[in-house]
This record gives structure tokens, sequence and C-alpha cells, in this order.
């Protein structure tokens, strides 16, 4: 026995599964849909009068430095601190793509007290409370908390109450929250911690680690941790160096320093490890490729004008666009 269909479909059913049929192709191409590659720059306050406003036009984020936190969960910051934020809004404007926070902490005794501070739920919630109405009175985009290091069980512990408390208030307040954070093996996995409670990890793979001696190899170093502790590629921002290192002396200096020593020939580069223009794309190539949410850098103040075909800012620009 034979049977026989004959599919009616009306016009109205057409336009219906039209419809849908576009949905679906939507949905798909939003979930398969990758964010762009981000550039997030850092500025210091001692380089604010090298400040150029169309670096705007290159960056995705920019990150001021800084602000300190005492130990009762009280912010202290610099003499310029609030005439530079004026500026750097100021000048930001037109550029509404891009995000402006704030950085606190930082190196020595600019994290000196975060660790009494987060581990006393009184400061704790009165530092949260103080930086989110900060960010919101001066119209920021949010915070990059920068303690160097939680190095404790307990202090990871304490560290992880804060990113939680502030990732609950700045929710609410549309903030955006993001972490730097060191790439020794031991930080990684407390990075790994942390990611649920940030927008963003900056890795801050320019920082020295004993037996790695070019930047270089810390970049190659930290790729290969980041495989295998699995961190969130998505949340992932990862760092690149604006400054040399004296490999005899340690000593640092500037990128711009490094490249008009160099013009005049009162340079010895082969005694300063840093990264040039062809290094710094081929890496932001190499971040683009694995996935990584973007690439970062410290800090605006070294880099030539980014109108010089010298600049590094540029060069990154020019890959990740």
């Amino acid at each position: 026995m034979h049977y026989q269909f004959k599919l009616d479909i009306s016009g109205k059913s057409l336009k219906w599964f039209g419809m849908l049929f576009l949905i679906y192709l939507a949905l798909q191409g939003k979930a398969y849909a990758a964010e762009p590659f981000k550039v997030v720059g850092y500025q210091k306050f001692n380089t604010m009068a090298k400040f150029e406003p169309k670096v705007y036009g290159y960056i995705d984020q920019l990150i001021y430095k800084l602000i300190r936190v005492k130990a009762n969960g009280e912010l202290e910051l610099l003499p310029s601190t609030l005439a530079d934020l004026k500026q750097l809004l100021h000048d930001k404007k037109g550029y509404n793509h891009v995000k402006l926070l704030m950085g606190i902490g930082g190196a020595k005794k600019n994290s000196a007290h975060f660790s009494v501070m987060a581990a006393n739920p009184i400061a704790r919630s009165h530092f949260v409370r103080n930086i989110t109405e900060f960010c919101q009175k001066y119209q920021l985009n949010g915070v990059d908390i920068d303690w160097e290091y939680p190095e404790s069980h307990q202090e990871q512990a304490n560290a992880l109450l804060l990113f939680k408390e502030l990732q609950q208030a700045f929710k609410q307040k549309g903030l955006f929250l993001t972490a730097a954070i060191t790439y020794s093996p031991e930080q990684v996995h407390f990075a790994k911690q942390v990611e649920p409670y940030v927008n963003q990890i900056n890795l801050m793979v320019y920082e020295p680690i004993e037996g790695l001696t070019t930047f270089q190899q810390q970049i190659d170093f930290a790729v290969k941790l980041i495989d295998k502790v699995t961190l969130n590629n998505e949340k992932l921002v990862v760092g690149l160096p604006f400054y040399g290192k004296n490999v005899s002396t340690g000593k640092t200096m500037p990128y711009n320093k490094i490249i008009k020593a160099k013009q005049s020939g009162s340079l010895h580069s082969h005694n300063i490890n840093y990264m040039n223009i062809d290094e710094i794309m081929k890496n932001t190539q190499m971040m683009k490729e694995k996935g990584y949410s973007g690439v970062m850098f410290w800090e605006l103040g070294f880099d030539m004008p980014v109108n010089s075909n010298a600049s590094l800012l540029r060069s990154i620009n020019s890959v990740a666009k």
C-alpha cells in the first residue's frame, strides 16, 4: 500500500516560518560572535604631562593610577588625583566606547593596607561603599584592584571576600571590576579563584620572576601556565612592557628614552632588555590568536607619541583592530 502526502503551506505560514528562521540565524550568530579584542592601557599620575587625548582612539580602557586604601577602608588620594581625572574626563569626550577606570593599589606602600582592611568586615564594607560612591561622583566606569600580593591562605580568602562584595555593589551600579594579578604559579592559581567575581583579569606578565631573563621568556612562561591552569580566556588580558631593564643592574628605563638614546647613539642596546615594535606586534597577534580577551601595557607615559611610527601603542592597535 502506498501513501501520498501533500504539503499545503499558505503564504501566512511561510511568513512565520521565515521569521522564525531569521531569529534562529540571529541567535546562532550571537552565540558564536567573538568579543572584540581589547587594548587596555595604564596611565600613571606622574606621567600625566605627556598624556595625549588622541590615544583614546587607540584603546578600549584606560586605567589611571593611583588611589591607595587605608586600613579603615578610607581612600587616600594623591594631590593631583582629582585634577588628573578632570583632565582625562574632559579629553575623553567623543570617545564614549572607552572605559575610564581608577587603579587602586600597586607596588610596595601602595598596597600596604589591603591586608588589614580586607580582614576587617567593617573596614571592607566601608571601602566598598567609598569606592562605589567615588566612581559615581567622578563619572568613572569602574575600578582595577592591584593588591600586590595576597600571599597567605588567609589573605587570599579575605581578598576573595573583598572581590565578592565589590562585585555585588558594582553590579547594582553598572560598574566594571578588574583585578591586576601577577603571573607566578601561586598568583595565577589565585587568579582562577578571583575570576567569578570580576569582569576582567589583567595579568601583569611584565613583572620579574627569578630565572626568567627576558620579557619574551616571561610571556612564554605565562602562556604555558595560563593553559595549564585553564584561566578563562574571555576574561583574560595579558600585559606587555613599555619599558626596558638593564640586564646587569635591573634598572628600568622607559621605552621612549631607549628610543631617543638609540637615535643619539648613546645607548648600548645589547645591555637593555626591551620589546621593540616587531616583538610587540608578534606577541599581540599571538594573544589574539589564542583567544585572550585583550592586551594591556604598563604604561602609557613610557611610549613615543602615538602619531610616531615608533609608538608601541600604535603598533598594538594595528594588530588588535
